[in-house]
């Protein structure tokens, strides 16, 4: 059967995003149940994701407007460099009537034990979900997440957006495993996979290809990353991954360390999360490109 998952997204600034939903719905050992957008200008992420979806002949997934700030330091809000693909009938499409915390909440409760969260984007959308509810998202079955960097010392965009979050989120005891930069850093398209998205001649490559596009902005020597993506393969193709067994924190208050995610070496107590420490890149572009071009 396949697995049921949720996508929670930032969609609509790297490409990765819309690059996961594409694998996602490719894929026929998922099952996506629901999208829920976070961080910054949620209303044009959620266009983007509902004409993604549409192109895709899966109008029928709810997309819900999620929370567009971190739980504790405001940011500005900048409009995505994919929304000029959107038109005036594309802005008018309207999201779930539930917000995206309900919209995760609802859909555990309908499937408990069965659902894998599947977050790319800042977590704050999840852990509020928590803080809600923690009796409901223990119900998960798991959470598969693209953030971090666990083997070296860093910040990963998608922790920093919101350390206070992931901190609640990996201190959930829910099951976490990591898709960090560690591994999705070797992951990347090149001109021939490109050229096979361009060339396919379907409707969801064509728009997959006005997204690149715009995401490249005119820099056609600019490849994408497939971050987010191998976070989706990873539930269904847990092979293509070395993982280790860590207990993971986030720091929330270092001044030149916010936002890294760091390993209890040793660690004094149970482990918390599966890290990422190595990946089958080419295997796993080689599936990307064949599941979304094929």
């Amino acid at each position: 059967m396949p697995k049921g998952i949720i996508i929670d997204t930032d969609i609509g600034d790297d490409i990765d995003d819309a690059l996961a939903i594409a694998l996602a719905l490719k894929s026929p050992e998922l099952d996506l149940r629901a999208v829920t957008c976070v961080f910054g200008d949620i209303a044009s992420r959620v266009a983007i994701a509902l004409k993604l979806l549409d192109v895709m002949g899966r109008a029928d997934i709810p997309v819900a407007a999620g929370i567009g700030q971190p739980l504790h330091k405001p940011l500005p809000k900048g409009t995505p460099n994919q929304a000029v693909v959107l038109t005036e009938s594309d802005r008018k499409r309207c999201p779930a009537k539930e917000d995206a915390v309900d919209l995760i909440l609802s859909t555990v409760r309908r499937f408990p034990g069965e659902i894998t969260l599947v977050p790319i984007g800042a977590l704050t959308n999840v852990a509020v979900a928590i803080a809600k509810d923690r009796a409901t998202m223990s119900k998960l079955e798991s959470i598969t997440l693209m953030g971090g960097v666990y083997l070296r010392h860093g910040a990963e965009y998608n922790i920093a957006c919101d350390p206070e979050a992931a901190s609640i989120v990996f201190g959930s005891g829910i099951p976490i495993r990591g898709v960090g930069l560690d591994v999705t850093l070797k992951c990347k398209l090149n001109d021939a996979d490109l050229a096979r998205i361009r060339d396919a001649g379907k409707p969801h490559t064509a728009l997959l290809w006005r997204l690149i596009e715009a995401w490249q902005a005119g820099q056609k020597n600019k490849y994408p990353t497939l971050h987010d993506p191998l976070a989706v393969a990873a539930i269904y193709r847990p092979d293509l991954i070395e993982w280790q067994k860590k207990v993971v924190k986030v720091e929330t208050a270092g001044a030149h360390t916010r936002g890294f995610t760091v390993i209890a070496d040793p660690p004094k107590e149970g482990t918390n999360t599966e890290i990422a420490a190595n990946v089958k890149n080419e295997d796993f572009v080689r599936l990307f490109v064949d599941r979304v071009a094929g």
